[in-house]
């Protein structure tokens, strides 16, 4: 069986999201298979120490990792990632790894050329 396919910043497009009022989106170029990695969630990885003295208050891309470490998606260390925006009927989810303190997107069913990406940011994220 051939091993998914994973994908780089030139495959994608960041442009206005289909969703009203969500600012920007993350549109492929590429038709994606199920299964195949969009890309890795980067961004510079803190602990809960680190975010609980305020430094990236206000920030909408922390994501926690593990329970001693979060990544934040945005400065110089993120990636066209952090455009993915949210949907309760997504096409792509989320896969984090404890053990390397990493999370990557993966497409849960096939993306067409010029589909919007979307993934569940889970409950947790709307309680913050």
């Amino acid at each position: 069986m051939p091993r998914p396919k994973s994908y780089s910043a030139d495959d994608f497009e960041v442009r206005r999201s289909t969703i009203p009022g969500a600012g920007l989106g993350l549109f492929s170029k590429v038709h994606i298979g199920l299964e195949e990695t969009i890309g890795q969630y980067t961004g510079e990885i803190i602990t809960w120490d680190e975010l609980l003295a305020g430094k990236y208050s206000g920030s909408h891309y922390i994501m926690a990792l593990t329970s001693k470490f979060l990544v934040v998606g945005e400065g110089p260390k993120a990636n066209y990632t952090r455009y993915i925006n949210h949907s309760t009927s997504p096409n792509a989810t989320m896969i984090i790894s404890t053990r390397w303190k990493s999370a990557r997107i993966e497409a849960v069913e096939p993306i067409s050329p010029g589909e919007e990406i979307f993934f569940n940011y889970g409950e947790d994220y709307w309680s913050a």
